[in-house]
């Protein structure tokens, strides 16, 4: 942080109303839908396929017994476009709501098309297409025929209250059918890691592990009976349980299970049908599992040592956790500096000292930084709770063996916070998790993983600050065209070009999907000194670009992900030969002991405490900005604000830190050098470089301060359904009646509550309306697509300008934050935690009293609320 620079101003309590609703609110394009008659001849037999199903099901059931037993089954309501409030009326219906998906959209046809609100004809535009998935028995199914009927011969007929949205699913209905073993694995990836493995294990016995995850059941006895049935199958296909977990506040069931590799070789020859336990009802997804591993080449240490800081921490009380693998607490840089909590006793001779790297290297990057830098480490212990092990052949770490990841961490962050079999709480007084982790088991397509899931619900129960690493894709090569490795600036246009080419397989990965955290990217930045580079390596990618293994965006629903890039450390590629292919691939090289990348802490040679090394990664950048984070709390709990009081409750300072870190990010050129390479049209433009940039690469000298040109105004507060909270942004008097450049900054994060069965997500959106409204002459939106910020729970516009500010001193901007039901309806009374951050600035030269004319205004704005309150006595 600028230590010299000014400090942050705090509005005034907003002004609290009703949310002002849209006069005129756009319309959703026009589906036309197929008649009643039509549907008949589409549905009805498929209505007449669910009755066999449990008809032949009942009789499976109750062969050789006396008692006749109506069978739940998994469907499927497979609709264009979405119907709120399905999940009400299946309720009504008697159907048990298990989840909604959005699906990929499909191209018109006869029946479902958008009508042209021109020309009135059919629009050309795909149609939205999702999923609803209920648990029904035959009396339900049997209601929704008698429904259906009653529907075809009078499409205007009034149903039961409550079950009137079933003549919207009935006019949108695709298909109607049962949840297969097509659905379980989906988008899993798990055929695709099976035949490699078959491959590479040729004839081999060695066993398959998979991840199960069961629909959540609304009993404990209904998800009972259906663990013990899935169960008796895995004993019947010669399979093993390994581990088993529930957590209801995220809907979670899952079975961690080890297959034969005969049951693989049968699913890979005859298709997903061909055994019976991927064709249970109990049964939502089947992944691989393939938790984070992460391989360690051979130790090649950094011949450089830098002298051992002396300041060690002077407040014991952490606020940092580090969950990542085991540190080497006696290293020179991390001794009496972190609090190792081991419940699991993975220090032992199992993790040897050699291939303890990741772990140390982010308690590194934490307490001091980049090592080449010297920065002053933090004044607090980090707590370190192991969840990574060694692997069982190389020098690499992977997460706890025959673990379930949502479990593990939910079991860490109850230990922390609420104490286990009679202990107290480890570390309540953290406020900032790191998690410089992910799964490669499933980047982000569709849904939500369970355990984004589960770090929502935990930023909201705990009232925590994640900071979680976007993932990096090293195993997907980098193709470009021999013809260029001769010209080096060719070769870095090429790269790029090669890496958006490979952007849909460089999925967020799991927890980063998650919209309660922070998630991370690295750039192409470090503190190492410039050396000579071999002519055996490349350093191919521009100094601050994001990696090019980078997992990029969108995040859920099309959401800004990652919301920020920084500094992960230069990554070099070895330099390719031109062996008359047309193309060549690159592959990274190594450079731990020569560098570039971030120097860190490592294990030494031969028990050594004291060495060090070059990495790269998004886990680097990820360990960077917790430390960021740090410093941001260490300002907003020792900055006062006029009155004396602290600057803003602690409760809103998770919130805050985070939209401190998204405000002080921007594409700065990096948007218009991806234009000019990718040349992408008018009208993709925007979101395609959203999802590459998210908001941009982080400037931590802005984070939490602010400079004579430039005013920060924050604030925090709750907020509930349907309210609106207007801050009012004075305006500084130098600004007035000037065409110069000027900036105004606002960004918004909340600690929103989310509903894992629905497709939407978020139980509420808060968000902020557009500034341009109000006063046009601020200037249009610049950066990111601003569509996409509103889609998750940080929302971060830039607005600048030469145009002339026509205003009189004293006026204001006025800045309306709002909630609204989103997913679901927020109950009346719950408010949602949020931070708001507005900056405005100029160039220097234009003014340097911008932060005192802003401060003088927000005084003004006290005295005259002062005066208000004693004329209203």
């Amino acid at each position: 942080m600028n230590s010299s620079g000014h400090p942050l101003l705090v509005f005034e309590p907003p002004v609290t109303g009703g949310r002002v609703k849209q006069s005129n609110p756009p319309r959703p394009p026009q589906l036309h839908k197929p008649s009643p008659s039509r549907q008949g001849e589409r549905i009805g037999p498929q209505f007449r396929h669910l009755q066999d199903a449990f008809a032949s099901q009942r009789a499976t059931v109750t062969q050789g017994s006396p008692d006749e037993v109506d069978p739940a089954l998994v469907v499927v309501f497979d609709l264009a476009g979405t119907v709120e409030g399905f999940r009400n009326a299946a309720e009504k219906a008697g159907l048990q709501f298990l989840t909604e998906q959005l699906e990929d959209r499909t191209e018109p046809d006869e029946d479902f098309h958008y009508v042209d609100r021109t020309t009135g004809g059919a629009s050309e535009d795909v149609v939205a297409n999702s999923l609803y998935v209920v648990m029904s028995n035959a009396t339900a199914i049997d209601e929704l025929i008698r429904l259906f009927g009653i529907w075809q011969q009078d499409p205007s007929v009034t149903f039961e209250r409550g079950l009137g949205k079933f003549k919207d699913v009935f006019a949108q209905l695709r298909t109607l059918r049962r949840w297969g073993a097509v659905d379980r694995i989906k988008d899993t990836g798990l055929l695709e890691q099976w035949r490699q493995h078959l491959e590479l294990i040729g004839g081999s016995y060695s066993p398959e592990i998979i991840e199960i995850e069961l629909w959540y059941r609304g009993t404990a006895a209904d998800r009972n009976s259906a663990e013990t049935t899935l169960r008796q199958l895995v004993t019947q296909a010669n399979g093993r349980i390994l581990a088993d977990a529930q957590i209801g506040a995220i809907a979670y069931h899952a079975l961690l299970v080890e297959l034969p590799v005969q049951q693989v070789q049968s699913v890979i020859e005859q298709g997903a049908e061909s055994i019976k336990l991927l064709n249970a009802d109990q049964i939502m997804f089947v992944s691989p599992y393939t938790p984070m591993s992460i391989r360690h080449d051979n130790p090649e240490i950094a011949a450089e040592y830098t002298a051992v800081p002396e300041q060690l921490p002077t407040e014991s009380r952490p606020r940092i956790a580090l969950l990542d693998g085991l540190p080497l607490a006696n290293h020179d840089h991390l001794r009496d500096r972190l609090i190792i909590d081991d419940p699991d006793s993975l220090g032992s001779d199992d993790y040897p000292v050699s291939s303890r790297r990741h772990g140390t290297a982010m308690a590194s990057l934490i307490i001091h930084g980049d090592l080449s830098k010297s920065d002053t480490p933090i004044d607090r212990p980090l707590y370190c709770r192991p969840i990574m092990q060694a692997e069982d052949v190389t020098y690499g770490e992977r997460f706890i063996k025959n673990a379930l990841l949502p479990d593990l961490l939910h079991r860490a962050l109850r230990r922390m916070f609420e104490g286990e079999a009679g202990h107290e709480p480890t570390a309540r007084s953290v406020r900032i998790v790191n998690l410089s982790i992910g799964s490669a088991s499933r980047a982000l397509i569709r849904r939500v993983s369970p355990t984004a899931r589960l770090l929502d619900w935990l930023a909201v129960e705990y009232n925590l600050l994640f900071v979680v690493s976007a993932g990096n894709h090293t195993d997907i090569p980098l193709v470009i065209p021999a013809s260029s490795i001769d010209d080096l600036d060719s070769a870095k246009a090429e790269v790029v070009k090669a890496a958006w080419k490979t952007s849909r397989l460089r999925g967020i990965m799991p927890p980063g999907d998650a919209l309660n955290v922070l998630t991370v990217g690295a750039t192409h930045a470090d503190g190492a000194a410039g050396s000579a580079v071999p002519d055996t390596v490349w350093d191919i990618t521009e100094e601050g670009a994001p990696s090019l293994y980078g997992a990029v965006g969108p995040g859920l629903n099309r959401s800004v992900k990652p919301e920020l890039h920084h500094s992960g450390g230069r990554s070099h590629y070895v330099k390719p030969v031109d062996d008359g292919s047309p193309t060549v691939s690159l592959a990274l090289a190594r450079t731990s002991s020569a560098g570039p990348g971030t120097l860190v802490a490592a294990p030494g040679i031969g028990g050594s405490t004291n060495a060090l090394e070059y990495t790269h990664g998004t886990s680097n950048a990820t360990a960077l900005v917790t430390r960021e984070a740090n410093r941001i709390f260490d300002t907003l709990e020792t900055t006062f604000s006029e009155t004396g009081s602290t600057l803003l409750d602690p409760q809103y300072h998770p919130a805050l830190a985070k939209a401190l870190l998204v405000h002080a990010s921007s594409w700065a050129n990096l948007g218009d050098r991806l234009q000019d390479l990718l040349a992408f049209d008018q009208y993709s433009r925007k979101s395609r470089l959203t999802a590459l940039l998210g908001y941009g690469r982080l400037d931590a000298s802005r984070a939490a301060t602010a400079a004579g040109n430039r005013a920060v105004v924050v604030a925090g507060g709750a907020i509930g359904r349907d309210e609106r909270h207007t801050y009012n942004l004075p305006l500084p008097i130098s600004l007035q009646a000037k065409a110069e450049w000027h900036r105004v900054t606002v960004t918004l994060a909340s600690m929103t509550p989310t509903v894992g069965r629905l497709a939407r997500y978020r139980t509420a959106k808060v968000f902020f309306q557009s500034l341009y409204d109000d006063l046009p002459a601020l200037g249009k939106r610049a950066e990111a697509d601003h569509h996409a910020v509103r889609r998750g729970t940080c929302q971060h516009e830039i607005f600048e300008s030469n145009r002339t500010l026509a205003f009189t001193q004293g006026d204001a901007i006025p800045i309306h934050v709002e909630c609204q039901n989103d997913a679901h309806n927020l109950p009346r009374g719950d408010k949602i935690r949020y931070a708001l951050v507005v900056s405005i600035e100029t160039a220097a030269a234009v003014s340097t009293t911008i932060h005192e004319e802003v401060r003088a205004g927000l005084r003004a704005q006290a005295q005259q609320q002062v005066r208000d309150r004693l004329r209203a006595r």
